[in-house]
């Protein structure tokens, strides 16, 4: 995993901990910068020309904008279970990177 990516997850797991403390604004700027490294990184792994975020209701990427957008509306509760699932799929998106890029290299 690399630095950056390691250091993102560990400030969202820290700032789930201690939502509190965070202003809307900064809440907002979190789940901003989640979705995008989860669009990042879905683009990474499924390179080809078909979409990989549909920003559907259903949609992780989807939900992060909203809430972001929405703030003011949401719980800390909520927000900080949010960030945690943000720090969650930003994991799994690096390892099933990971895995393709050695996959690629090995055939």
């Amino acid at each position: 995993m690399t630095e950056s990516t390691q250091l993102f997850i560990s400030e969202l797991i820290r700032a789930a901990n201690e939502v509190d403390k965070l202003t809307k604004l900064e809440q907002a700027n979190l789940l901003r910068r989640a979705a995008a490294t989860v669009r990042e990184y879905r683009e990474q792994i499924h390179d080809t020309d078909t979409p990989t975020n549909d920003h559907g209701q259903g949609d992780i990427v989807h939900s992060f904008d909203v809430m972001a957008e929405t703030i003011d509306f949401i719980m800390p509760e909520q927000v900080a279970a949010a960030l945690l699932e943000a720090a969650d799929t930003i994991k799994a998106g690096r390892i099933l990177l990971e895995a393709k890029r050695a996959f690629e290299e090995s055939g």
